[in-house]
């Protein structure tokens, strides 16, 4: 299990380069990968072949309305291997079933993820 901050949702993650027509990582979605990897940084043999991911997203709040799947690709996204061969599978086209669950802690906000070799 990994546990890793709360990603920003997959409506702020990228942003459009309109003149250029390509899709950018926003600031925010810069921010989430900046922090997510010193803990990645651990996991130097990157999963090979088919995958389960489960994750499980601890939200702030109760009151606010959140979209449990607007938070899952942005997740995928930066757990996949990076330039320097880290991270927990090489890449998100080998994840085969998702397991997602929501939670709240107004203490910890966070998303703990487990990925599994199938």
């Amino acid at each position: 299990m990994v546990r890793l901050p709360m990603p920003p949702s997959a409506n702020v993650m990228w942003r459009s380069d309109f003149y250029k027509k390509r899709v950018l990582v926003s600031r925010a979605g810069r921010i989430f990968r900046d922090e997510c990897a010193p803990i990645l940084a651990k996991y130097r043999n990157p999963l090979e072949g088919p995958v389960s991911l489960t994750a499980e997203f601890y939200f702030k709040n109760k009151l606010v309305r959140v979209d449990l799947d607007n938070r899952i690709k942005p997740l995928l996204d930066v757990c996949q291997r990076t330039e320097y061969n880290t991270g927990l599978y090489v890449d998100d086209a080998q994840i085969m079933a998702i397991h997602a669950y929501k939670y709240f802690d107004p203490d910890r906000p966070r998303v703990e993820v487990t990925v599994v070799a199938l």
